[in-house]
């Protein structure tokens, strides 16, 4: 009879993981926490129960390079190269900042609290802790849908150069290493050549992946998009890892250059129920890493703190440098404060070599799995509170905007000038183009704020009326002339950002008309409660748009139509949403609409209201 007792153990991480899931769901604590805490429950610190901790990182990681390959799927090559200042500018600052300021912390703070260290060790530590998490950083901004969105891209970018620098990272500690000598001339050579296998790598994915992906989204076989899709992506991982890259980061290319072809939503469809499931072994194996004394835990999570303080600091003026907003910069800065899943390959190695010792290394481990645990109430938070710190952190902006004695019309001028403005639109994304398009050819006046420097500069140079700026500050929505604009277009996915926008334009110009972009029927409430006149939610468009076609087919009266599409726009939420006793009790008493209730139902064409 065969035993397969890892099973049994799998079974019961399954187990586990669920049940701590759903209790944690109940008192509104992530789902990533309770997947560490499973692992923390069944491994060494707590009961001791899985022994086979080979196979769960082997899936763990495995996990890891299906998430990196399904983000890549969302991200073309045109995408990445409007990061690769951040990337390349950004990352090595990040890397390089980082590093040296939790080096030179680690050792004098160390020694002040009595736990010296070698200045070796000391530089482990900061390098190790230079790096931030890809698995749980893209995970929760997935899930949050914020990738996207400028904090997203920042914290993608820094982490794609974090991947990269992995290898690099892992041959300068060999430098330290007691006792032994390298050659900086075989050391070039070692980068020179990963460099040149590198671009001849990404250089035949862009040559045959589109070719193999059109062959097996062609064939109507589901075994062969599923098993196709499979070989893609560790086949990709498997090629990185041969020329010394991570395995995740060559999945990351795979899916990147897949992304510009057409089979890349079928591809990205059959991959996710494995990530789905990998993802999770990966955080539970996080906490089978753990083995902590409790004697120590108290000043080892002082130091954590000080480790994402640090980070959350170093990442805040870096974005800040860059060009981005003061709230952006703080978002990403809170975004990528944790330390990640590559510390403990650095820590490995160092382990290894003979850089750390034994203890050293369970130390490290326990302060990576602190930062990782406050990560997900990090980035929820980042919001909010980046919109109530912006303020704080504007005495000492890194790149002041000019203040011209004379403003004129012209877009040269870095403040709109007094006179009637029709629109200010919010966000020069995909919508606010396409607003200031229909703006610029039906002749009416309107001026742009968006936090994209570059993109300011480049279409300012074109005559078009952008300017830089933050629209949750007062003093940005001056200079765009909000306070004598007849409305305000809100164009930007941010929804902490938005509501706090509508705020500062209702103290500014009470009289103005506010649109609002929404996702979601809850956003849109959200919107209409600070103050927004109309909110246009996406989620909703689309059935508008099918079932006035639907009532003009049948010869509708157009005011019924028109009627019809407000009250789904309005009351949208409870048009959609289950009925519950309450809200079906105040509807038979109010005469309004709630749950699944139709909308009003047409009026023959002679009895319809004129508006």
């Amino acid at each position: 009879m065969h035993h397969y007792d890892f099973l049994g153990q799998l079974v019961l991480i399954g187990t586990l993981a669920i049940a701590t899931i759903l209790l944690f769901q109940r008192i509104r604590i992530p789902p990533v926490i309770g997947l560490i805490f499973t692992g923390i429950m069944l491994g060494p610190t707590g009961f001791g129960v899985v022994s086979d901790s080979g196979l769960i990182s082997i899936l763990a990681e495995l996990g890891v390079v299906l998430l990196l390959f399904t983000i890549g799927l969302e991200f073309s090559l045109d995408d990445m190269k409007k990061l690769q200042k951040i990337v390349f500018a950004g990352g090595l600052a990040q890397v390089m900042l980082t590093g040296m300021i939790i080096a030179a912390l680690a050792f004098w703070l160390l020694e002040a609290i009595g736990k010296k260290i070698s200045i070796q060790e000391a530089i482990v530590l900061g390098f190790s802790f230079s790096v931030s998490s890809t698995a749980l950083c893209l995970k929760i901004l997935s899930d949050r849908d914020e990738l996207s969105f400028e904090h997203g891209k920042i914290a993608l970018g820094i982490l794609i150069f974090q991947d990269m620098a992995i290898v690099p990272l892992m041959i300068g500690l060999t430098f330290l290493t007691p006792g032994k000598v390298i050659s900086p001339e075989a050391t070039f050579q070692e980068v020179a050549l990963l460099l040149l296998f590198a671009i001849g790598m990404f250089g035949g994915f862009r040559l045959l992946m589109p070719r193999i992906v059109r062959m097996i989204t062609e064939l109507h076989a589901g075994e062969v998009l599923v098993l196709g899709a499979l070989v893609l992506c560790f086949g990709a991982a498997w090629l990185a890892s041969l020329i010394g890259l991570s395995l995740a980061l060559g999945a990351f290319m795979a899916g990147m250059v897949i992304a510009s072809t057409d089979g890349s939503h079928r591809i990205s469809r059959t991959i996710d129920p494995f990530r789905e499931a990998l993802t999770s072994i990966f955080f539970v194996s996080v906490g089978l890493l753990l083995d902590v004394n409790m004697i120590e835990l108290p000043w080892l999570i002082g130091v954590a703190l000080v480790v994402l303080l640090v980070k959350g600091i170093v990442m805040t003026g870096i974005s800040m440098a860059l060009g981005f907003s003061t709230r952006v910069s703080l978002m990403s800065g809170m975004v990528l404060a944790q330390i990640g899943e590559f510390s403990f390959v650095l820590a490995g190695s160092a382990k290894n070599t003979g850089l750390l010792d034994q203890h050293m290394f369970q130390l490290m481990l326990t302060i990576i799995v602190v930062t990782m645990i406050v990560t997900p109430a990090l980035i929820s938070a980042a919001p909010a509170f980046a919109a109530q710190m912006a303020p704080v952190f504007r005495f000492m902006p890194l790149m002041p905007e000019p203040k011209p004695k004379q403003p004129t019309r012209t877009t040269t001028s870095s403040i709109a000038c007094k006179g009637e403005i029709h629109a200010v639109i919010i966000g020069y994304g995909l919508i606010g183009r396409n607003v200031a398009a229909v703006m610029n050819a039906t002749n009416l006046l309107y001026t742009v704020l968006d936090t994209n420097r570059k993109v300011v500069s480049t279409m300012r140079r074109k005559g078009e009326p952008l300017f830089f700026g933050d629209c949750t500050e007062r003093k940005s929505l001056l200079r765009v002339g909000t306070d004598h604009c007849r409305s305000v277009v809100i164009c930007i996915p941010e929804i902490e950002a938005a509501i706090q926008c509508i705020r500062q334009v209702r103290i500014i110009n009470s009289e103005a008309f506010i649109i609002v972009r929404a996702r979601s029927f809850q956003s849109a409430s959200q919107f209409y409660r600070a103050g927004a006149d109309a909110v246009v939610t996406e989620i909703f468009e689309t059935s508008i748009q099918m079932f006035s076609e639907l009532l003009r087919h049948f010869k509708v009266d157009p005011e019924t139509i028109f009627e019809q599409q407000e009250i789904i726009r309005r009351e949208g939420g409870k048009l959609f949403l289950e009925p519950t006793a309450e809200s079906s009790a105040s509807s038979s008493k109010n005469g309004k609409p709630a749950g699944r209730k139709s909308p009003v139902p047409p009026k023959p064409a002679s009895d319809q209201p004129r508006s």
